[in-house]
């Protein structure tokens, strides 16, 4: 009698536990017989949003809809698993069910066979899965979007170490997801990378804090700049903490370019305007000076009876108009070179030298002065004409006319070698030099180092402008009272 006793007592306490169990799973639990539900949990009724009432009695169909995603019918579905989990196969799948309103959500149901005391059951697991359902659908379509955008995707620990990029990630920068798992998120920086920056960032991080639209310099793997805009949000955990960060950069390269561009175009704009007003400034007086010395001449020589006093006013008004005459060229080769686009021509340097000394021949003392000229030129070379004409014609008269005619032997010496790459132009002279406090002032508009001769001061600043035009440069050494020797190197145009 007192182990019978026992027998139930254990049995009772059983009963009890599986009944607490049973209610207090967060899962619906309910048991069947056939394709009716019998009995059901806490949960159940929380999930269905229905009364024991409600549903005891009810079939699985009556709380599902018509139709599954798939196409079939719920009712058909649903009584086909029960009659696989009736034949002892217990089933596992994914199910749509609708609340006791009508309202529809997705689930994860297992059915099991249970056997009691000679009755056949079925025991219902349903697992509400549309939270879940819903975080995955929105997490496809976020991967969707950063597989697919032209930005660049960066997902980052905090310790800043990389975790997954995107595809645009690897189509710029040319390192792959696994190459660039683990690296520090820096690791495309470089020398031109603004470190206060990169450091501005990490503050960031390490606060936890979100920025956009920084902007910084990066490095290919191939070692090309790029600049990017680097927006950073962090992910945070219910306590507030950042677990993971999400970086989107934009490829801003040609953006930066224009910037840039304009910049250089304001610069040049404003070189532009500086060099108009000078020019203004000196070419009223420079054309004024040598009209107001005619003026003057002509007067003297009304007044004048003399012969061989006219003749010398007669050759003072020449060099009056060959000043200004001088000046003229000068301003119409500075436009030249301005103007006109850069026409690559065959260049034949033996010829052109030739001609500029036979445009210079009649210039005051050029006889006096030794020639020496040396042309190696194999290759055929291309260039603009007009602007290797503009370098010689200056070059050269400048040579002549600061000739040391006191020296026992003044002379100036033309040396040309050619390449299929580039050709040097020396215009060596031992002349009276340039004074070392002038020498970083020559190539300035309107500046003349000596008053010697009827010089403009553009001279130096168009054979300067017009050598960078084509692509080259010019370098020169002078030491005052023994000579100066300009070295200009220009490319080879040719055509392709």
């Amino acid at each position: 009698m007192i182990e019978t006793n026992n027998a139930e007592e254990l049995l009772r306490k059983s009963e009890f536990r599986m009944r607490t169990l049973f209610n207090s799973a967060h899962d619906a639990i309910f048991t069947m017989n056939h394709g009716t539900f019998v009995d059901c949990n806490e949960a159940t009724l929380r999930i269905f949003q229905c009364t024991r009432a409600q549903i005891v009695g009810q079939t699985p169909y009556r709380f599902s809809p018509f139709m599954q995603p798939d196409g079939r019918l719920s009712e058909d579905s649903a009584m086909e698993r029960i009659n696989a989990a009736l034949s002892g196969k217990p089933q596992s799948f994914e199910w749509r069910h609708i609340r006791y309103d009508g309202t529809p959500f997705d689930a994860e149901v297992s059915l099991n066979r249970l056997d009691l005391e000679g009755e056949v059951m079925l025991q219902a697991i349903v697992r509400d899965v549309s939270e879940r359902k819903r975080a995955e659908a929105e997490n496809k379509r976020l991967a969707m979007v950063a597989n697919t955008t032209t930005n660049m995707v960066v997902i980052f620990d905090p310790q800043s170490l990389i975790e997954w990029v995107n595809p645009a990630f690897t189509k710029v920068t040319g390192y792959t997801l696994s190459e660039s798992i683990g690296k520090n998120i820096h690791f495309l920086c470089g020398p031109e990378t603004n470190a206060s920056i990169v450091s501005l960032i990490d503050e960031h991080i390490a606060a936890g804090t979100a920025f956009k639209e920084i902007e910084l310099i990066k490095h290919t793997k191939t070692g090309k700049p790029y600049w990017v805009a680097i927006g950073v949000q962090p992910i945070t955990d219910k306590d507030g903490r950042a677990i993971q960060f999400i970086a989107v950069e934009t490829d801003i390269t040609e953006r930066k370019a224009t910037q840039q561009a304009l910049l250089d175009r304001n610069e040049e704009l404003v070189k532009i305007n500086a060099e108009l007003d000078r020019f203004v400034y000196s070419a009223s007086h420079d054309l004024r000076a040598p009209l107001a010395s005619l003026l003057g001449l002509i007067e003297v020589a009304r007044l004048e009876r003399d012969h061989d006093a006219i003749i010398q006013l007669l050759e003072l008004q020449k060099k009056s108009l060959l000043r200004m005459d001088r000046f003229i060229k000068d301003i119409v080769d500075h436009s030249r070179n301005l103007r006109l686009q850069i026409e690559p021509e065959e260049i034949n340097f033996e010829r052109m030298i030739q001609a500029t000394f036979e445009q210079l021949q009649f210039m005051e003392n050029v006889g006096r002065i030794r020639k020496v000229i040396s042309i190696d030129q194999k290759e055929h070379f291309y260039s603009s004409t007009t602007r290797i004409d503009i370098l010689l014609n200056n070059l050269i008269s400048n040579a002549i006319k600061y000739a040391d005619l006191q020296k026992r032997d003044p002379f100036l010496s033309v040396e040309v070698t050619c390449t299929q790459e580039k050709a040097t132009i020396s215009v060596v002279d031992n002349g009276e030099g340039i004074p070392q406090d002038a020498m970083p002032k020559i190539f300035n508009m309107f500046y003349r180092a000596s008053g010697k001769g009827p010089g403009s001061g553009l001279g130096l600043y168009i054979v300067k402008e017009a050598i960078e035009k084509i692509g080259g440069n010019i370098q020169v050494s002078s030491t005052y009272n023994e000579g100066t020797t300009f070295v200009v190197t220009i490319p080879n145009l040719r055509k392709k």
